[in-house]
């Protein structure tokens, strides 16, 4: 009786064994809280084609003959199209990404500018059979690995943001994940209240646990600002008190330091003791000089020893650009 029972149940042991060993597919995409993030093929395409033209990305390397020839063609038709415009100041472009990353189906979206829909229409069937399948692949492993660091520490992370800025974090943010997102590796763009994320999948700074701080970093645009909202009204106010110009990129520096220093706070409070934040990279490049005034009095202002006014005016100081000569 014993042995009739184990071999009834033989058959089992190879399915078992299988799928103790088969790596589940993670989904094409991912709620977590106010986060919406997902690998949509027809963001990925016009990202791949947008960065081949302003970045100098490769074609897809499976593409041979006239597979290639008819993509390149394709390609070169965009470019006027394109032109210089980016896609967090023209609106045309924004309106193109918001309605790719809405599209579900496999139809190209009617309401797209004509050359929009010529380029798309006639790469996507190239795209589908050669690179998407592995773009998807890699998009949605970063989604995966992303998600956990989300569900546990992004609501903490918001919170500290709105303390920072004295204002709400967007209640709804849309997250495109592909391996191409313009020239930096990311970029946001919305009203105060929802956000439109592009981000890299492959940048080397968008990933491991600065895919953390990136995903406090993109959504706060929309609330942070060079001239208005959070940092920036408060800059214009300073600057004009004080009859000193910042540098145009003070703003976004102050936004850098924020979100670093606040996620390296919160990963070293949960025992990741050697986080560097990403501006640590740029002070030797975009940011140089920067790193004094920000480290002493926005440092301060993070942790209660000054007023946000008395921080920003400090830095104003301290980053001024040198007067010119009579």
């Amino acid at each position: 009786m014993r042995f009739a029972w184990l071999m009834a149940f033989a058959w089992l042991v190879p399915i078992a064994a299988a799928a103790a060993t088969a790596s589940p597919t993670p989904p094409a995409s991912i709620e977590v809280g106010r986060y919406h993030l997902q690998s949509n093929p027809w963001v990925n395409l016009h990202q791949r084609i947008v960065c081949e033209i302003r970045c100098g990305a490769a074609p897809p390397v499976a593409l041979r003959d006239d597979s290639l020839a008819a993509w390149k063609r394709a390609v070169d038709g965009y470019r006027a199209f394109l032109g210089s415009r980016s896609p967090i100041e023209d609106d045309e472009l924004m309106g193109i990404d918001d309605a790719l990353s809405r599209t579900t189906g496999a139809g190209v979206p009617v309401d797209l500018p004509a050359p929009t829909r010529a380029v798309l229409s006639a790469t996507m069937p190239l795209y589908r059979a050669t690179q998407w399948p592995a773009d998807d692949r890699t998009n949605r492993f970063w989604m995966a690995m992303v998600k956990p660091l989300l569900e546990y520490a992004a609501e903490d992370l918001i919170a500290r943001h709105e303390r920072v800025y004295g204002r709400p974090f967007p209640r709804w943010i849309r997250v495109d994940v592909s391996p191409f997102a313009w020239l930096y590796g990311g970029y946001t763009v919305g009203p105060p209240d929802s956000a439109h994320t592009v981000m890299s999948s492959t940048e080397p700074g968008y990933r491991g646990y600065a895919a953390l701080e990136m995903l406090m970093h993109e959504p706060s645009h929309v609330i942070v600002g060079d001239h208005s909202g959070a940092i920036g009204t408060e800059l214009g106010q300073a600057s004009r008190e004080l009859g000193i110009r910042p540098y145009a990129s003070l703003w976004h520096a102050i936004l850098f330091y924020t979100s670093g220093e606040l996620t390296r706070q919160l990963l070293a409070e949960r025992g990741v003791g050697d986080y560097a934040p990403t501006i640590l990279g740029m002070y030797e490049r975009g940011y140089r000089g920067y790193r004094q005034a920000l480290e002493t009095h926005w440092q301060a202002y993070l942790e209660g020893r000054t007023s946000r006014t008395e921080a920003i005016r400090q830095i104003l100081i301290e980053t001024a650009p040198p007067k010119k000569s009579p």
